[in-house]
């Protein structure tokens, strides 16, 4: 039943393997409608102006919240501000994300073109992808988050008409409204998910890279000599693959300063943005258990929201701190290779040889042998020097992308969370105060 489902998402590449997400971001304007490789004016003005009308479906959404949060949380103003100011910035962030994901659309074609490339020199190293597989878990994980974002935003609704008496009207502006909240949450997680499938992409790469060096190099004292472990191969064909993989390494580095050129901006707003909603839902949720009014379910939904918000965000710095494990990894392979190699033979060869007062010749030792070996242990050791230097870490240039980050997002969230409760108990709400002076007027 699985390989049946299976058989329907064949593709020969990563390209094809995108599509499905490539769709998706046209639909939300965060790529080129139209793909203009021959830089066609036409395409390009038609470009333009489908992300013009896309971006005002980002700017209803949020002037729709703010006029009723301005009514639903005037007893805070505190409350009313932090989340205009989360509305704005969401707003800028993706009008941000257009802008740059357009300007950068020939960079990012490279990119997936360079995908390309590297898939069809890892072929002839003898490891494959599969691209099937590929398209599956992306096509599965649209689905998934696309589904959360419509359940979330059912439950929202639903809880307004229930709870706050909200009644719709049903009519086409309602129905513009609604649709116009759903694109406007949809493009957070978009945004991100996007970066992390090409992470994703990057860490295949560099697994696949790995299993390359394992096949034709022993990493263990017990695969050497023996046929289950490694492939068996000459020192000649060691020597050529060796090639291979570091010219791939490099490329794979090449990719590594691309995808950190063409995210750096908007995921590094993207991490902002989720900071200011975990603040300001965290807050919320504060005031939801300490009020317990009529929008206490409001609270716990949003902070749902909020949580919903961060997976995403944990999710590629996981796979971003994985690439810098496995280039370490990598190295580590390669140290183990070197310690295994048929030096070591060579050396014991030699120390026979000498210990029975023999030349190499007498005791049958080919020097072209030798000199081969000695030139592997050379590459292996040129190459431990490339992995030292070129090392695939993913950043924006202030920060890196592991688990490091979140660390400091949760302080960072739990600091500024003491401080708006500490104002927002601090300070009397202006509800209470106007009613007090107009009692003491009255009497």
């Amino acid at each position: 039943m699985v390989y049946k489902v299976l058989q329907k998402f064949n593709t020969s590449s990563s390209i094809e393997a995108f599509q499905p997400f490539l769709l998706l971001l046209k639909c939300l304007g965060l790529t080129p409608f139209f793909s203009n490789a021959s830089n066609r004016r036409l395409l390009s003005v038609l470009n333009v102006i489908i992300l013009l009308l896309i971006g005002t479906l980002y700017i209803n959404g949020p002037c729709r919240q703010i006029r009723k949060d301005m009514l639903r949380f005037q007893s805070s103003p505190l409350a009313v501000n932090s989340r205009i100011f989360t509305y704005l910035m969401g707003t800028l962030v993706y009008h941000l994300t257009m802008l740059i994901n357009f300007l950068h659309r020939h960079r990012l074609r490279d990119l997936f073109q360079a995908f390309v490339n590297i898939d069809r020199e890892l072929q002839q190293v003898g490891v494959r992808i599969n691209y099937r597989m590929h398209r599956f878990l992306i096509t599965a994980g649209m689905v998934c988050f696309l589904s959360g974002i419509f359940v979330t935003s059912a439950l929202v609704y639903a809880y307004k008409i229930t709870v706050l008496n909200n009644q719709p009207n049903f009519d086409g502006r309602w129905y513009y409204n609604m649709f116009s909240f759903v694109y406007y949450n949809a493009a957070f997680p978009t945004i991100t998910s996007y970066f992390a499938i090409v992470l994703w992409f990057l860490l295949v790469r560099f697994q696949r890279l790995a299993m390359a060096i394992r096949m034709y190099f022993p990493t263990s004292p017990s695969a050497v000599g023996n046929p289950s472990e490694f492939a068996i191969c000459s020192e000649k064909e060691q020597i050529n693959v060796l090639k291979q993989i570091k010219i791939l390494h490099d490329k794979l580095n090449d990719v590594v300063e691309l995808v950190n050129y063409c995210f750096s901006v908007q995921i590094t707003f993207c991490v902002g943005l989720c900071f200011v909603i975990g603040v300001v839902c965290s807050f919320g949720l504060f005031r939801a258990f300490i009020y317990r009014n009529e929008l206490f379910y409001m609270g716990v939904l949003n902070f749902i929201w909020y949580m919903y918000y961060l997976f995403f965000v944990l999710f590629f710095i996981a796979v971003g701190s994985k690439i810098t494990r496995e280039g370490k990894r990598i190295g580590i392979l390669v140290h183990k290779a070197i310690n295994c190699s048929s030096s070591s033979a060579v050396i014991n060869e030699v120390q026979c040889c000498e210990g029975a007062n023999m030349m190499l010749p007498v005791c049958n030792v080919p020097c072209a042998w030798i000199i081969l070996i000695l030139y592997l242990s050379r590459q292996l050791n040129l190459f431990s020097q490339q992995l030292l230097h070129r090392s695939p870490v993913i950043t924006c240039g202030l920060f890196v992308y592991d688990w490091t980050l979140w660390y400091t997002m949760i302080g960072a969230t739990a600091t500024y969370l003491i401080i708006l409760i500490q104002f927002d108990v601090s300070f009397p709400n202006l509800v209470n105060v106007n009613a007090t002076a107009v009692y003491r007027g009255s009497t």
